[in-house]
């Protein structure tokens, strides 16, 4: 019926047809410089043709909207085809198109659209990548708009919870993810984002302001450090250069307006890009609807920009920024349910995020460039608790049991130097200073009736690192990536020299085999540095401090094969070991590789660099590229994730799911030159978190809940199933406008998917927290 009602209001007989403009610039792949007289040409209509300019700049005008194939040749390089690319009304299509050179120019080799899966953003990765298509996050059910929620779609990555959005990639905790933003690192970019950790349960990300991005799992290059887990390395798209454009959107993500343009009078092709939204979940919770949060309304707000300035002879500057203010808070109410309080205490929890960037990217000529980013940010997290006391002449009384304050910020300098030797050769290095000031507070309430300070912490420390990679074509067919990090911790003086070895053959133009090895290393999150027990000896609450990385090795064999028109199958096989994880000799069952996925660390002080992991699994994708208006996309995984906190005895971790399966498959039907329906699917079945069972008998015994610590983390949680089904219609305007809408019913079947499990003392049983349950994000957007 709703989709009836909408298609009611369309005009009948609509004859013009909707067109756009499609700019861009093409680039040579290793090094970013622009090629001139590149030949563009929409396929299948030889008047819409251009040819690159002396910037690598072009533009072809009057594209009618839809799906349309591009191919891009250039003499001695490889013919890409991009094929089924979104063209809208109201919208400049723009793209930069990266060519690799060919080693010989004897035979034509073209690379279709439907590689673009097994291939990177960042040509040094071998394996282990995923591109992430900023339009595959808007369009696939399920992820909210959300990059890390898209991310949970790939193999060897799970989330497995409704409540956050972090990312588990093959057994490792949250917190081993790094985030990259223009080639610098950030701190989370969530709202409620808490020091150390890297997720939360709203992205301060926007997608109308990404581009295409890579998203690494496994035995990345050596420019990534600081990370053992995987890597997000995203980009963002400049503005339209030519004329302004203006965005509306409304959703469960919030109220958003957005406006891109030339920028005047300071050179050609100036721009500026900025999205601005405001939350909409006060309005969703008076609707009845529930997103975990019980009577409690999140209220945030963030900004997303970019500005872009391309000079003549000084190279390229980009500045740009997110920036966001957070804050809830949670009554006590005996009959509250949600994720994050009990119903006997006050809760307010606040987040402000600024983050910075400043690029620029200089050629001294064709071969050599410089690549320059500088960054700061400021986070700032604070949340106190009151707990119920009594009741007297009708007024509840709480008293506060804790406060915290957590400040830091962060200034980073990456210089990178990119020289392309020839078109076998190619070198890439670089160094990386990044300075932390922090001020952290954390005060609890103690049985003793006084203020103890479990964090307390004002100073600043440094990361430095130093990388070279040696990016070497034996062949048409092999490709050889040698490289090495170092990476020196200020704090306490650790060192790390960390090797990298990847290897791509490609057996056929459509067969290809990756083997590649890598050791990293990680700090320790940052609050556990700081940790304070006030009931511990002097030597024990000064111990983390002297904590040195957290390291891996690396090992990955991985299997690709296109097939048919659009269709690749990935397999890869992977090991890795880590070393010198932070654990507790007197407490030989805890390792900090069982946390991260909430909003803090445990207050464990006297650890040691003594507990090991490992994470081992297989993995499986088969995909089919987009083509008359079909996808799909297929994943499965099969992994072991164990931990050892130094008494020779292997458990599980924290994540050990050990299965996970995704099925995304979608279909456009075009409804006539104008409207396009949408319809797109998703089914997650996967293995839950794991938990210490409670002994039951003895928390009935003891008035209070009891776990068998000596069984940590052996029972599971209920699998964890959910189906989403999304429906959408994009209308094209004969003004050049673009109206979308979308709604997405997550969990339509209402499954009941189990959080956590807790001894309530008043019942004296168990008692299991169900997640968000069904829920339909509506999103509306005009472009214009």
């Amino acid at each position: 019926m709703l989709l009836l009602g909408y298609l009611s209001f369309l005009p009948v007989s609509l004859m013009s047809q909707p067109t756009t403009t499609l700019i861009g610039k093409v680039l040579d792949d290793a090094t970013n410089y622009p090629l001139i007289g590149a030949n563009i040409v929409v396929e299948n209509n030889t008047n819409l043709a251009a040819v690159s300019d002396a910037n690598g700049d072009f533009r072809i005008a009057n594209i009618p909207v839809g799906r349309i194939n591009i191919q891009v040749s250039y003499i001695g390089y490889e013919t890409v085809t991009m094929e089924n690319v979104w063209a809208m009304a109201g919208k400049t299509l723009q793209m930069e198109i990266p060519l690799a050179e060919s080693l010989t120019n004897l035979t034509e080799i073209v690379v279709r659209s439907s590689d673009k899966s097994s291939v990177s953003v960042n040509e040094l990765v071998t394996n282990s990548v995923n591109q992430l298509q900023v339009e595959e996050v808007v369009q696939y059910a399920g992820t909210l708009g959300d990059v890390a929620r898209m991310a949970q779609n790939y193999a060897g990555v799970s989330g497995a919870t409704d409540d956050r959005n972090d990312v588990i990639v093959r057994g490792n905790a949250p917190f081993t993810v790094l985030w990259r933003v223009e080639g610098v690192d950030i701190p989370s970019p969530n709202h409620w984002a808490t020091l150390g950790t890297t997720g939360g349960p709203i992205s301060l990300l926007n997608t109308n302001n990404l581009r295409t991005s890579d998203f690494l799992t496994g035995a990345f290059p050596s420019e990534y450090g600081n990370a053992v887990g995987a890597v997000f390395d995203l980009k963002l798209r400049n503005g339209n250069p030519c004329q302004y454009e203006f965005l509306g959107q409304i959703g469960f993500n919030g109220f958003e307006v957005g406006a891109e343009g030339p920028i005047k009078g300071i050179g050609k092709n100036a721009s500026f890009v900025a999205n601005y939204r405001y939350s909409t979940l006060g309005l969703v919770n008076k609707l009845g609807l529930d997103f975990g949060t019980g009577f409690a309304v999140p209220q945030y707000q963030d900004l997303n920009f970019k500005i872009n300035i391309p000079t003549a002879k000084k190279g390229t500057f980009s500045l740009w920024g997110l920036s966001g203010k957070s804050d809830i808070f949670f009554e006590a109410e005996p009959d509250a349910q949600n994720f994050y309080s009990s119903g006997d205490e006050n809760l307010r929890s606040g987040t402000n995020s600024t983050i910075i960037g400043l690029n620029h990217l200089y050629f001294f000529n064709e071969q050599l460039s410089s690549s320059v980013a500088l960054l700061g940010s400021y986070t700032n997290n604070q949340t106190d608790i009151a707990e119920f006391q009594a009741a007297t002449n009708g007024e509840r009384l709480f008293f506060p049991t804790f406060i915290s304050t957590n400040q830091q910020q962060k200034y980073s300098l990456n210089w990178t130097l990119n020289y392309k030797v020839n078109a076998k050769h190619r070198l890439k290095v670089g160094v990386v200073h990044e300075q932390y000031v922090v001020d952290v507070r954390d005060s609890i309430f103690t049985d003793d009736n006084n203020w103890f300070a479990e964090l307390d912490y004002q100073g600043n420390t440094s990361l430095s690192r130093l990388f070279a990679h040696w990016n070497v074509k034996l062949s048409e067919q092999l490709t050889m990536d040698l490289g090495w990090n170092t990476q020196y911790f200020g704090l306490n003086q650790s060192f790390s020299f960390e090797p990298r070895w990847g290897m791509k053959y490609q057996l056929t133009p459509t067969t290809q085999f990756n083997l590649a090895y890598g050791y990293h290393s990680q700090m320790q999150p940052l609050p556990i540095y700081f940790s304070k027990d006030y009931e511990a000896t002097p030597a024990e609450n000064s111990a983390n401090g002297q904590l040195d990385f957290m390291k891996s090795h690396h090992f990955v064999l991985g299997y690709q094969q296109q097939f048919g028109k659009g269709y690749l199958l990935k397999l890869e096989a992977y090991y890795q070991l880590l070393n010198g994880v932070a654990s507790d000799p007197t407490d030989r069952d805890f390792s900090i590789l069982n946390f991260g996925a909430d909003f803090g660390f445990p207050n464990r002080v006297g650890l040691r660099n003594i507990g090991t992991g490992n994470n081992y699994g297989l993995e499986l994708t088969l995909k089919k590229q987009l083509d008359r208006g079909f996808y799909f996309l297929l994943t499965g995984s099969l992994f072991e994730s164990t931990y050892d906190g130094a008494q020779n005895q292997i458990r599980n971790t924290y994540y050990n799911g050990n299965y996970v399966t995704n099925c995304l498959v979608g279909k456009e039907f075009s409804l006539g030159r104008h409207l396009l329906l949408q319809l797109n699917g998703r089914f997650t079945y996967a293995g839950s978190r794991r938990f210490t069972p409670i002994d039951l008998e003895r928390s009935i015994a003891e008035g209070e809940e009891v776990r068998f610590d000596d069984q940590p983390f052996s029972a599971s949680l209920a699998p964890y199933l959910r189906p989403d089904l999304k429906i959408g219609l994009v209308y094209n305007t004969p003004k050049q406008n673009t109206h979308s809408f979308s709604i997405d019913f997550q969990n339509f079947i209402g499954r009941e998917n189990e959080l956590f499990k807790e001894y309530d003392e008043a019942e004296q049983r168990i008692l299991t927290t169900i997640q968000r349950g069904f829920f339909p994000d509506v999103r509306y957007q005009v472009l214009f």
